[in-house]
């Protein structure tokens, strides 16, 4: 238990995530709204799975902070969650890379989904250390920082998704 109650501290953390992570959702959102023909069937394959992998990543982060806000969490049901969720992030990460190979000269999206890779990799870490409650290897630095390379990715590529010009993502 004292694992999970030295995270708990951070409480101030958490429920900044979750505004930022709960905002940049709806945003996110919203801009698609306004591009439909990018992203419907027909529209750019890559710009559509990196819509869904922003999505994604947000809600995972909301869904993480609320988790970790919440009254007593018992660690191995918040490491069940977290191993849940992000598991099925990372098996998307890598079912969109495995299919989206022939497009690896696209770097600028591709990059955003490894960031994203990265991101995942560190939170079910920290989740699998939990899990197997070993005091010594996990480190809430390793949920601070799979939280901030989500947080970062899904900036840069909401952004992108935003602003993006095909001549951009072609480099």
């Amino acid at each position: 238990m004292e694992i999970l109650t030295d995270v708990m501290h951070w409480e101030g953390f958490f429920a900044s995530l979750a505004q930022i992570s709960g905002t940049l959702v709806g945003l996110v959102f919203v801009a698609l709204t306004f591009k439909p023909k990018t992203f419907m069937k027909g529209g750019d394959q890559l710009l559509t799975v990196l819509a869904r992998q922003v999505f994604a990543d947000f809600l995972s982060l909301l869904l993480i902070s609320m988790l970790m806000l919440s009254p007593l969490p018992r660690e191995s049901f918040v490491a069940t969650i977290i191993l849940a969720v992000v598991s099925l992030g990372l098996l998307r990460i890598v079912r969109e890379l495995v299919a989206l190979r022939h497009h690896l000269k696209r770097w600028t999206i591709m990059q955003r989904l490894v960031l994203s890779l990265a991101g995942n990799a560190l939170l079910i870490l920290w989740a699998i250390q939990l899990f197997a409650a070993d005091p010594d290897t996990a480190s809430g630095y390793m949920l601070l920082g799979g939280s901030i390379l989500l947080l970062t990715s899904g900036c840069r590529s909401a952004w992108l998704l935003v602003v993006h010009e095909k001549s951009s993502l072609s480099a």
